[in-house]
């Protein structure tokens, strides 16, 4: 039987609930909140408390799922656009000024809306981001002062819009390759201030903000490329040079099991030099001169799975798979413009056709680095 405190524990609670919408249920409330566009997410958060507590709720997430109402975000580390930049300092030379010469830019696949994130932090120039859940990390690069690496890490969680400082790579390195697999961010390779190609690696957990250091490779790999093995829950480190050979770049790679804690190698797996990789649905993709590529295996080798980005100028891509393997998103400069223009191709996997995106002048710089949610 219950005592009278639990009882007047009960009564207070009742009374101190206050209705997310006044005159609806809850459930209907969150469904109804759930619908609304993610750029709208700061003002909405900022209405009450309420609000601001059911959007932060694990079940938020679930309530935008079954409403259709998913979102997919491109976070693109970007250099301005020379011809942009030129432009603004004319019409408008504080706007001009205020335009970071490397930062953040975001593309929402749905919408087709392009914006600046007002409260990303300074982004070190040739930093690296990955994606995790609900969360980006942006890593490493350079100091735009000194040019020595750093081991700078900031964190967004997309579904808030809120940015921390994460804690730092235990080695500065740029250039390294970066990804998410099994929940985790890798980053391996790359060099150092002195420029010597690095073979050290290691992982990050952002929901503890905690790396853990790895086994080094068994190479040195600068410029390497990062992504995911055909589970999705191991990491792959392709290519790169070794320090006495700048530019001379590798046709293998090495891949990380996380349960022997030991890198294995893969030989023959290199695409051409200037082609992107990225993993669809599992299965390791590159862009190159011709066709899009897929990767079946050391015996079975590379087969054409699509065309090329039509007027995509080669060598100068970068990729990354939005919703779930859906579509693929390809950013590189126009081939037929000069000025530095660059665009973005996006492939439906399912109709294997592209959509070429052109970007307000002021999103139209070289994209170093890409990664994509869905909120």
């Amino acid at each position: 039987m219950r005592n009278a405190k639990s009882r007047v524990d009960e009564t207070e609670a009742a009374a101190e609930h206050i209705d997310l919408i006044p005159g609806m249920p809850d459930d209907v409330a969150v469904d109804c909140l759930a619908r609304v566009p993610h750029g709208a997410y700061r003002s909405m958060r900022r209405v009450c408390r309420g609000w601001r507590s059911a959007a932060a709720a694990p079940a938020f997430a679930l309530a935008r799922a079954e409403a259709g109402a998913n979102e997919d975000l491109v976070f693109l580390l970007q250099f301005s656009n020379p011809a942009a930049a030129a432009a603004m300092a004319d019409a408008a030379p504080e706007s001009a000024a205020a335009q970071a010469a490397y930062g953040v830019a975001v593309y929402n696949v749905t919408t087709g809306e392009w914006h600046h994130d007002p409260a990303a932090p300074p982004v070190p120039m040739f930093a690296q981001c990955a994606a995790v859940g609900s969360h980006v990390a942006v890593l490493g690069g350079w100091d735009p002062q000194t040019f020595e690496p750093v081991a700078d890490v900031h964190v967004l969680d997309a579904a808030t819009g809120v940015w921390r400082r994460g804690a730092p790579m235990r080695s500065a390195r740029s250039f390294f390759a970066c990804a998410e697999a099994g929940g985790k961010i890798y980053v391996a390779g790359g060099h150092d201030k002195l420029k010597n190609a690095l073979k050290t690696a290691e992982a990050y957990d952002a929901g503890c903000d905690a790396w853990d250091p790895l086994p080094d490779m068994s190479e040195e790999r600068d410029e390497c490329d990062g992504m995911a093995t055909v589970a999705g829950d191991k990491f792959l480190a392709v290519s790169g040079y070794r320090t006495g050979r700048q530019g001379g770049f590798e046709r293998d790679a090495e891949w990380f099991d996380p349960e022997t804690r030991e890198w294995r190698r893969l030989e023959r797996v290199r695409a051409p030099p200037s082609a992107a990789h990225v993993v669809v649905r599992g299965r390791v993709w590159c862009i190159e001169g011709t066709a899009v590529m897929e990767w079946r295996g050391e015996r079975r080798g590379w087969r054409e799975v699509g065309p090329y980005p039509p007027g995509l100028k080669p060598g100068t891509a970068r990729a990354v798979a939005v919703g779930g393997g859906e579509q693929v998103v390809v950013t590189g400069a126009i081939e037929s413009e000069g000025g530095g223009r660059h665009a973005l191709w996006v492939f439906d996997v399912k109709s294997k056709s592209w959509t070429v995106v052109r970007p307000p002048p002021e999103f139209a710089g070289f994209v170093f680095s890409l990664g994509s949610v869905r909120v």
